[in-house]
């Protein structure tokens, strides 16, 4: 039979043993010293000088005196002398000095809220926590403050983008507000009426830190949703409908990127556009404006010739849709033949796999010319998407579908080069059959623009600015693509460039090529309605335009038809 206890070493009283009392006081003691430990300090190294029975210690590294050699050991004053203990694993206590909950692991003591808390599976403060709300707290206010950094932060981390990162704030623990990366890397703030459905209101893009505001009632929906404007670009317009036409927002917004900002030089106006080199791809502003093709509207512009080389300049419009779709010549533009519009109906309806084309007359058609743009269809019969009917505009095209010899004006009849195919077939009916009496025409091309303000002019010198004014205005219904009218459909218009028109690599059409660095300013383009300008429509379908023309030696008025006036400045 054992002598002591396996845990604390707690003498047993022995069979027949003479003065039991004796062993049975050491265990007394023994359970004095180590049961509901407490102990005055972990961090004294030398005894007292007048202990008290009943004192306890956890020595420390470096102890002296009684104490030497026995750090982390428990030290414990019985009458007149120190009883030294060796701890074991698990042995929890109390030190007085530091208030601090202590537990010896593998050798050495350690407060337990560092041994412990650390990796908790869960944590409720004043309330329960759960698998979902691993940290729970029920409390008036949370208080997370700055340690010796003086900064603070608090992080929530997701493992990817589609997840969630966010602050949800609830009442009667349902969603009402939530912020954060909901679903994307964007920055968003929304909110809710029922905790299920809910509305964003604003959206900080991850990339450019662009805020959107998709909800917010800055104008009525009715108005759009482009953006709002600020004082300066209201200003920009100076009455013109073209933005930032003379510079004075001190940048090139709403010009091609092709032209740079210049305050150096300029016609007194805030800024110009320089561009430099070989004229390339057509160049147009940024925003659209948006015109009745019915009105006249005068085109302005400054612009000057670098010194050097003077070449053809080209400056209009390009025309869009109601639907924003750009109307190019194959849109509008008709074939003719001796003077004959090739505009006819369908005398025979026409589907899809037919290789007859009937037409009521085909006089005007192409008998004579082989290039592909001549040699197709057009149906007059398209709508925008709001449902509006096109009379002399249409995006139901196809070229290439005929040879001229496959023309026969006795018979009004087209034989087409191969079966009608599904995709050129009526888009509004099931079977894609074009119905008799369908309005339809001979293709034709021309210019995708309008080089209303300036027709591949020529300045008259270099090296000096010029005011140049021209006007555009009427409905174009004659199929031949009228340069200062609108073409059919016309809803809105960029300002349109071709700069250095002329200047090419190893010259063009008798034009030297000035090179790459040969630069051409434009300064105040302008677009504005003429109000007192008369529009006549001729038989053809082209409109005739005069404009006010003002006398100031006779201080009289009158219309004049509309050319091309260029000013020196």
């Amino acid at each position: 039979m054992s002598t002591v206890s396996p845990n604390l070493s707690l003498p047993y009283i022995q069979h027949n043993q003479a003065q039991k009392h004796v062993t049975h006081n050491e265990g007394m003691r023994l359970l004095d010293g180590v049961v509901q430990l407490s102990v005055l300090s972990r961090a004294q190294t030398a005894p007292p000088t007048s202990p008290v029975a009943g004192d306890r210690y956890i020595l420390p590294s470096g102890s002296t005196g009684a104490w030497a050699g026995f750090d982390g050991s428990l030290a414990h004053w019985e009458e007149n002398a120190w009883r030294i203990m060796s701890p074991q694993d698990g042995w929890v206590a109390w030190d007085q000095d530091a208030l601090t909950l202590l537990v010896f692991s593998q050798g050495q003591w350690t407060e337990a809220t560092a041994a412990q808390v650390e990796q908790l599976d869960k944590l409720g403060i004043n309330t329960a926590a759960d698998l979902t709300n691993r940290l729970a707290v029920s409390s008036d206010a949370t208080l997370l403050t700055h340690a010796a950094t003086g900064g603070h932060q608090l992080k929530i981390n997701k493992d990817q983008p589609g997840g969630t990162g966010s602050l949800l704030f609830q009442t009667s623990w349902s969603g009402r507000a939530e912020m954060g990366t909901t679903g994307s890397d964007n920055f968003e703030i929304k909110v809710s009426p029922d905790g299920s459905t809910f509305h964003q209101a604003l959206t900080v893009d991850r990339a450019t830190g662009a805020v959107t505001l998709p909800n917010t009632i800055l104008s009525q929906a009715e108005f759009g949703t482009s953006p709002i404007v600020t004082v300066d670009y209201t200003n920009s317009k100076t009455g013109n409908m073209v933005c930032n036409g003379n510079g004075s927002l001190g940048n090139s917004y709403n010009m091609p990127s092709a032209l740079s900002y210049d305050a150096s030089d300029t016609p007194g106006l805030p800024g110009s556009f320089l561009f430099t080199g070989y004229h390339g791809s057509d160049l147009t502003t940024s925003e659209f404006i948006a015109v009745d093709a019915h009105k006249t509207y005068r085109l302005e512009s400054y612009i000057k010739q670098a010194n050097g080389d003077r070449h053809a300049q080209v400056m209009g419009i390009m025309a869009f849709d109601a639907d924003f779709q750009q109307i190019t010549s194959a849109s509008h533009m008709r074939y003719t033949s001796g003077g004959v519009d090739s505009l006819t109906t369908l005398s025979a309806p026409l589907a899809p796999g037919d290789t007859t084309v009937s037409v009521t007359n085909a006089s005007g058609w192409n008998t004579t010319d082989s290039s592909s743009d001549k040699c197709g269809l057009i149906f007059f019969t398209y709508r925008t998407q709001g449902g509006n009917a096109q009379e002399f505009y249409s995006r139901h095209f196809k070229t290439g579908l005929f040879s001229p010899t496959q023309v026969d004006k006795t018979t009004h009849e087209i034989t087409l080069l191969a079966p009608l195919a599904q995709a050129d077939g009526n888009p509004d009916d099931p079977n894609g059959i074009w119905p008799a009496g369908t309005a339809l025409a001979n293709t034709d091309s021309g210019w995708n623009l309008k080089p209303a303000l300036l027709d591949q002019t020529i300045l008259p010198t270099a090296g000096d600015w010029y005011h140049a004014c021209n006007h555009i205005g009427g409905v174009d219904t004659s199929g031949r693509n009228e340069v200062n009218n609108f073409p059919p459909g016309t809803a809105f218009v960029k300002i349109l460039m071709l700069p250095n028109f002329s200047n090419r690599p190893g010259g063009y059409s008798g034009f030297s090529d000035s090179g790459a660095g040969h630069g051409l300013h434009l300064s105040g383009i302008s677009m504005v309605p003429e109000p007192y300008a008369a529009l006549q429509s001729a038989a053809s379908g082209a409109v005739a335009i005069k404009v006010p023309n003002s006398d100031f030696t006779t201080g009289s008025l009158s219309l004049v038809s509309s050319n091309l006036r260029l000013t020196a400045i």
